[in-house]
């Protein structure tokens, strides 16, 4: 029996109509790549879709969306299971960039949660050893823009105007704080039910001894055997909830089960640690994993997406490098969003495009201060005659000499002396 809305709403979940509708409707919209992937994540619209040229959008298991624009697909999912092996974090981390139509090795929101890295990139890194997963991955559709159109994206006007032009680190933040880093693309919707291992290295495990505790890890998560489950007991939540076995508080067990992964120590020093992923479906406490595969139809979530960076769709000129630089140090450290404009305010800017032709700049003559409140000095440095580096000098301090009236003539013929000393011959 598929589950109701208000079953759905109660347990946090989706029905198929409102999963297929969120998918529908994020495509186009602004991503935090530093964000686990969920629809709470995306952020306002970027990509303007040609509503002109709509249709009724026919899902699995018989949903439709209404006045969804051409562009967007839908396509049938596939059902697999997959294990890594054991990668370093660099590899593993550039591998679910590649899930996510990503380059490079700077990790993921989805990859921090998956492997439950809660510090700065490089102290994760040197901190890991080797990294795994293993897991049953089911997508029911894929909902994406056509491809043949992805080459023709094009941001709104309204997204361009809001581009900052300069290093303004409130204008900035207030942009990544909008919209994002990345716009949404593609959303796979289905499950999936992973076991992820992260060994330190301070752990002496042997490979062989970290490919065992997977294998077994894996094979306890996915045995046909439904009589095991984690506490000795199983419990059924398909279809509708039990009237008056399912307690609130069991209601409140099973949602955090869905959005919060279970991480379990597997040595003394805490240096082996397992991390159970479970999206999608109706997750349930000591629920087996086939029963919870029964129940992905009725309630599918987002398991993966297709991102394009926000800057790969923006001009070269404008200065519009400022926001690349705001957002690829965003992505390296990690700052809380709520921080941003004070981590931005702090990093060095950089002049990103150059302005044609000869460049004017307004000198300011240096200057001497000799106390806190005094008068400054100001510095006449043009060259009077060009010569040594000896002569240059002694047009700076005759310089000085002139412009200050104030300076007794004492000051001035003991300067004289002293560079006549040093063989410096004054010129009248």
């Amino acid at each position: 029996m598929p589950v109701s809305s208000d079953h759905a709403a109660l347990l946090g979940t989706l029905s198929p109509q409102s999963a297929a509708e969120k998918a529908v409707q994020s495509i186009g919209l602004g991503y935090d790549v530093c964000r686990d992937i969920r629809f709470s994540a995306c952020k306002d619209r970027l990509l303007q879709l040609d509503h002109n040229h709509t249709r009724d959008l026919l899902f699995p298991a018989g949903v439709i969306v209404p006045d969804v624009p051409t562009s967007v697909k839908c396509h049938q999912g596939d059902r697999f299971r997959a294990s890594s092996g054991f990668l370093s974090f660099q590899q593993m981390s550039e591998f679910f960039n590649e899930k996510l139509s990503l380059s490079g090795k700077i990790p993921s929101g989805l990859f921090n949660a998956m492997f439950d890295m809660r510090n700065s990139w490089k102290k994760d890194a040197a901190s890991t050893k080797s990294l795994a997963f293993d897991g049953c991955f089911i997508t029911l559709y894929n909902v994406e823009l056509d491809t043949n159109n992805r080459t023709h994206l094009t941001l709104s006007q309204d997204v361009k105007r809001a581009v900052p032009t300069s290093w303004n680190p409130a204008a900035l933040a207030e942009f990544i704080q909008k919209y994002g880093t990345h716009i949404v693309v593609g959303i796979k919707m289905g499950g999936m039910d992973v076991v992820h291992i992260k060994q330190l290295k301070t752990s002496d495990a042997g490979p062989n001894e970290m490919e065992t505790l997977l294998q077994q890890l894996a094979n306890e998560r996915f045995s046909e055997d439904l009589n095991r489950s984690s506490n000795g007991k199983t419990v059924k939540i398909s279809g509708k909830l039990q009237d008056d076995q399912y307690m609130p508080w069991e209601q409140h067990l099973a949602l955090a089960a869905s959005v919060r992964p279970n991480v379990t120590s597997h040595s003394n020093n805490e240096d082996v640690i397992s991390i159970s992923v479970r999206r999608g479906g109706i997750v349930g406490i000591g629920q087996h994993h086939n029963q919870w595969i029964s129940t992905i139809s009725e309630s599918p979530n987002v398991i993966s997406m297709s991102l394009v960076p926000i800057t790969s769709l923006l001009p070269s000129d404008r200065g519009y490098g400022f926001l690349r630089h705001a957002v690829n140090l965003y992505i390296t450290y990690k700052p809380p969003t709520e921080e941003l404009h004070q981590f931005l305010q702090f990093q060095l800017p950089r002049e990103w495009a150059l302005g044609v032709g000869p460049r004017r700049r307004k000198g300011k003559s240096p200057a001497l201060q000799f106390s806190f409140m005094g008068s400054k000095l100001y510095v006449n440095t043009a060259k009077v005659f060009a010569c040594f580096w000896k002569a240059e000098r002694v047009t700076t301090w005759e310089s000085i000499c002139n412009i200050l009236p104030i300076f007794p003539a004492l000051f001035k013929s003991w300067a004289t002396m002293t560079l006549n000393r040093n063989g410096v011959v004054l010129h009248p």
